[in-house]
């Protein structure tokens, strides 16, 4: 094999992917120290979704059979649905 040959089977089957596995590992390093950083326990909660978000109620229409089954339940359960 040659000299040149030799250097591209290196790069390809050992370097490249140690490169590789070190750049996923920094990623995850990174992330987790991020995720960590940014996690804000005093944060409100949200309360449902955003305005103008698709899933939001309209109050114009009324409830589902099966929407007002699923409220009551949810209801008795102790979850709030404002």
């Amino acid at each position: 094999m040659s000299p040149r040959g030799l250097r591209r089977l290196l790069a390809d089957r050992i370097l490249h992917p140690l490169w590789e596995g070190l750049v996923s590992l920094g990623a995850v390093y990174l992330a987790g120290d991020t995720a960590r950083a940014d996690h804000d326990r005093t944060a409100p909660r949200p309360t449902g979704p955003a305005a103008h978000h698709p899933e939001r109620l309209r109050p114009d229409l009324p409830l589902t059979p099966q929407e007002r089954r699923l409220s009551r339940h949810l209801t008795r359960h102790g979850t709030r649905l404002d």
